[in-house]
């Protein structure tokens, strides 16, 4: 029988970008830059917040990650409302 250990923290948390509040126009230089500058520190994963909303910018965010070939995932907050969470973008595979 495995034994899991309760309240067992992640080693490392991901790089995380907040654009909450920001608009669709404002957030691609932004998720651009960040990307690369952790692409090039060889961080494995980032974490980007698009924030609630109508959806549009975390809609346009995905958009943008698949034409630019990033694998990503959504990571589901409390409640499991998908749109509340983050995605998670994978870095140097």
């Amino acid at each position: 029988m495995a034994f899991k250990a309760k309240n067992k923290k992640p080693t490392k948390q991901a790089p995380t970008l907040d654009l909450h509040g920001k608009t669709v126009d404002e957030v691609f230089d932004l998720v651009d830059g960040f990307i690369h500058k952790h692409m090039k520190a060889g961080t494995s994963r980032v974490r980007i917040m698009p924030g609630k909303g109508t959806g549009a910018l975390k809609k346009e965010l995905q958009r943008y990650l698949k034409l630019g070939g990033y694998p990503f995932e959504a990571e589901t907050m409390s409640g499991g409302n998908k749109n509340a969470g983050s995605l998670i973008v994978f870095l140097n595979d």
